[in-house]
């Protein structure tokens, strides 16, 4: 069962979030992040499905600003998201 109080909410719309916009650095539902990523300017960025199961205020070690939600794997030019 999820921890109510860990849930984050939707930036626009207050709703449980289900992703972060790394670019943004915003948590949106699916379809405020659709809505608001339409124009030219958002349209590149990226959503990452939050994982409830992961400790949302556990940060990356290396990327300061970045849940830990992923790994990073540093290929000798710089670090990559996977």
């Amino acid at each position: 069962m999820e921890n109510k109080s860990k849930l984050k909410k939707c930036e626009l719309c207050l709703i449980d979030a289900t992703c972060l916009c790394y670019e943004c650095m915003s948590y949106y539902c699916d379809n405020c992040f659709n809505l608001g990523h339409k124009n030219e300017e958002r349209k590149s960025h990226k959503k990452q499905k939050i994982d409830y199961n992961v400790p949302i205020d556990v940060k990356c070690p290396e990327h300061k600003l970045v849940p830990l939600n992923l790994f990073c794997i540093n290929d000798k030019s710089n670090s990559k998201y996977f």
